[in-house]
């Protein structure tokens, strides 16, 4: 909430953003990057790039530095390229660590919440584009007390989430065929 808050101070039509954007010449008039469909959903896309970044890199390099040097000594005596060696030997023993990471920002991006509430007033402007399934759960909750609805729409959250986990673990690990 509070790194929502400082890209809202940051993008808002008199922060400093548009400020130094002026004072370059590169704009005449502040751009409105809160009340456009690309600002708002941009700012928010780069908000949790930068958020979740770190972690994501900590997690893969600990998955490259866990590959045993052998098999890339191995790989170059056989006269293998450096894509040949991504490819056959990197990526595949780093499968594991990526069904992982891309399972966990997939459920992260359904769950997203803070960013999006916060940034846009818990409104989802400019027309509720940036709106997020828990959003619109939190609406029903907030303003109609509608706990029925509210019930139905976490189960068809936590379908899509399994099923659209189901579906990156089954296209990252399939099994070679014999």
């Amino acid at each position: 909430s509070a790194f929502a808050m400082l890209f809202f101070a940051l993008f808002s039509d008199n922060g400093p953003v548009n400020a130094v954007l002026q004072s370059m010449g590169w704009i005449d008039a502040p751009i409105s990057f809160l009340n456009t469909v690309w600002g708002n959903r941009g700012l928010i896309g780069l908000m949790n790039f930068l958020m979740w970044f770190g972690n994501t890199t900590i997690l893969l390099m600990a998955g490259i530095m866990g590959i045993d040097q052998s098999l890339f000594e191995a790989a170059n005596i056989d006269g293998a390229t450096s894509l040949q060696v991504f490819f056959r030997v990197t990526l595949p023993l780093l499968t594991p660590i990526l069904v992982y990471t891309i399972i966990t920002a997939l459920i992260g991006g359904l769950q997203m919440f803070d960013v999006p509430q916060v940034l846009t007033n818990g409104l989802g402007t400019p027309n509720r584009t940036s709106t997020t399934l828990v959003m619109y759960l939190n609406n029903y909750l907030k303003t109609s007390k509608n706990y029925g609805m509210s019930g139905a729409i976490s189960v068809v959250i936590f379908l899509i989430t399994g099923l659209l986990s189901l579906v990156v673990f089954k296209s990252l690990t399939k099994q070679d065929e014999q």
